[in-house]
């Protein structure tokens, strides 16, 4: 077996977007993590290393991380008959909101896809990162793998059986993420989202989702911003984030064209017109507002990114 390292950029992303629980995510341009693999003679998957930001939070254990279950479960569908070792970077802090057990799960499997010399489809090394979702994150959700594998905006039709679409974002389309020194870990945020909800709010919801999918595809800004709407999952969560609801008005006071909790959270996402407004007014003034109430925040000027990548 040779013994030569490749290395994978897996983004960060951004799911649910307001109406769209489980089902809408976003690639973003950065931060990302990067996934070192190599073949092994000896089978199943092992980890040499972890390193980065909160890189001392997250198991060395194969069988508890999502990079490692991932590849574990590329390996087995491809009856692969060699082992793999990873080396990962964290470059996005576990518990923030914006994909980071995804993006280590989703380079894992893009990786061992690649030492498996691209057997798999891309949908299914989604379906391999997704798996290792349901076994650390508490419910099989690709939300965030299927856009860090795909790249762009992604819409889940179907998990029984299978199926996501993958759409270019309009071009102008910029995103400020404020992540503040909160950390949210997706499993607890998941016990709190409502198991039922009135018929009134599902048409609600089901109407915003079917509008925002219809203004990506158009490049409607406005309509994206209009169509970022939730009122059944992030309401349920807003407790968990301080300020959440302060950050999100100071995004619209300085021109944004919505503003919402990414995925779990604690981050929050920013959309906002490129051409028309500048995004370091807007994440300057969010994290002016955590530092004034005594809470750091970090904050990233980005866009929609494209997906995994070697490097």
């Amino acid at each position: 077996m040779t013994d030569e390292w490749i290395k994978v950029s897996a983004p960060a992303t951004t799911s649910n977007i307001g109406p769209g629980y489980d089902v809408f995510g976003l690639a973003l341009k950065e931060p990302h993590d990067i996934i070192e693999a190599r073949r092994t003679d000896s089978p199943g998957v092992t980890i040499s290393g972890i390193t980065g930001n909160g890189s001392g939070s997250i198991p060395l254990d194969s069988a508890k991380n999502s990079a490692a279950i991932a590849a574990e479960a590329v390996l087995e569908r491809c009856g692969a008959e060699f082992g793999i070792e990873l080396r990962i970077t964290k470059g996005i802090r576990p518990g923030s909101g914006i994909g980071s057990s995804g993006a280590s799960a989703a380079g894992g499997a893009f990786a061992a896809n690649i030492l498996c010399d691209g057997k798999l489809t891309k949908q299914e090394t989604v379906l391999c990162a997704a798996h290792a979702e349901d076994v650390t994150s508490g419910g099989l959700h690709a939300d965030n793998v299927a856009p860090c594998i795909l790249g762009g905006f992604t819409v889940i039709r179907s998990y029984e059986p299978f199926e996501v679409i993958s759409i270019d974002p309009p071009a102008d389309l910029g995103v400020v993420l404020a992540l503040p020194d909160v950390t949210v870990y997706t499993a607890d945020s998941r016990k709190v989202v409502p198991r039922e909800v009135p018929i009134r709010d599902l048409t609600y919801q089901v109407g915003n989702a079917s509008a925002l999918v219809y203004a990506m595809v158009t490049g409607d800004l406005g309509l994206i911003g209009r169509s970022v709407k939730d009122i059944i999952v992030e309401p349920a969560r807003t407790h968990l984030v301080p300020l959440l609801k302060q950050a999100e008005d100071t995004a619209m006071s300085h021109g944004a064209l919505t503003s919402f909790l990414g995925g779990s959270g604690p981050c929050v996402i920013t959309f906002y017109n490129k051409k028309t407004h500048d995004g370091g007014i807007i994440a300057a003034a969010i994290a002016d507002l955590y530092d004034k109430n005594g809470i750091g925040c970090e904050t990233w000027i980005t866009e929609c990114g494209e997906g995994c990548r070697r490097i």
